[in-house]
């Protein structure tokens, strides 16, 4: 029998190692593009958001309250665009930058290209690699994501990149995601340049129940799980969620750890009310709530709090 090669071990024991990770959740809130489920209304913002970035019509925005799927989203487009032959593009996950030349100078590094000394210089460069590009035909797009944390000197930045243009169409297109701030700044007089260059505007919403039920069941297939949710749990869930996609998975990645612990099959609305007060804070908490959260006994109650106990 021939050996096989010490690499295939490796990656047998590699592969066995993330296999058996115990930080495993079908849950998991990270903005995993692969597991996102689209609804009606996403797939609304996608073509949207394609329409600017297919047309080159330059600078789309997407916006929402915290935990609605943004940053998932944007992880959509970007693993979609990235795959093709003819789209060169880059994500900038936090614009973090102390200075708008830093930004830019980012920008260029992103695309293989020199660091300058000056700005005009950087500039240049990249006007140049646009030009190229654009002979090339391919399409050159910019993800930004928590975009609310761009100041005015960094949009203004934003602005003078969409001059890069023929008759027709924008050598580079901006996607730009971030929460309703980000609204209120392009409202901004000193900003009303850069927002008018906005093509569309997409503004995401909470989930309704049905869309609840659907994205539950949906991760479940993803994950390759039975689903163990029942009807009257998930509308557990939408009443303490609001419909926000980050506090539904929170709700349902502790739910599923509390029922794996008890070896149980389903998990009942018993569940989602130990879970909610485990993930999510409240809106305004007052002394009773933080005595009762903190207090021992209560927490001693919870199927969790049991099980570790039988484990000592």
């Amino acid at each position: 029998m021939a050996e096989l090669p010490l690499f295939f071990f490796c990656k047998c024991v590699k592969i066995t190692f993330i296999m058996s990770d115990n930080s495993y959740t079908p849950f998991s809130i990270s903005p995993n593009p692969n597991s996102l489920y689209l609804t009606d209304s996403l797939r609304a913002v996608v073509n949207k958001s394609k329409f600017t970035i297919d047309k080159k019509q330059g600078l789309t925005c997407i916006l929402g309250d915290i935990g609605l799927g943004k940053s998932t989203l944007l992880r959509f487009l970007h693993s979609d665009y990235s795959a093709r032959e003819d789209t060169v593009t880059t994500l900038i996950p936090t614009p973090a930058f102390p200075s708008p030349f830093a930004m830019l100078k980012s920008i260029c590094m992103d695309f293989k290209l020199e660091p300058e000394r000056s700005f005009q210089k950087q500039q240049e460069a990249l006007e140049t690699f646009l030009q190229e590009k654009f002979v090339e035909n391919k399409n050159v797009v910019i993800f930004i994501d928590e975009a609310q944390n761009i100041n005015n000197k960094q949009l203004e930045l934003i602005r003078s990149l969409l001059n890069y243009e023929t008759n027709t169409h924008k050598l580079i297109q901006i996607v730009l995601s971030g929460q309703l701030e980000l609204k209120d700044r392009l409202s901004d007089k000193r900003n009303k340049a850069v927002a008018s260059r906005v093509s569309t505007y997409s503004i995401l919403s909470p989930l309704t129940l049905e869309e609840t039920k659907e994205m539950i069941s949906h991760r479940c297939r993803f994950e390759n799980i039975n689903n163990p949710f029942t009807d009257e749990s998930v509308e557990k869930i939408y009443q303490v969620s609001g419909g926000v996609p980050r506090s539904v998975l929170k709700i349902c990645a502790f739910a599923y750890h509390v029922k794996e612990l008890e070896g149980l099959d389903d998990i009942t609305p018993e569940f989602i009310e130990i879970s909610e007060p485990e993930v999510l804070i409240p809106e305004k908490p007052n002394k009773t709530d933080i005595r009762e959260r903190t207090n021992k006994k209560t927490l001693s109650k919870t199927p969790i709090a049991k099980t570790a106990k039988r484990g000592k």
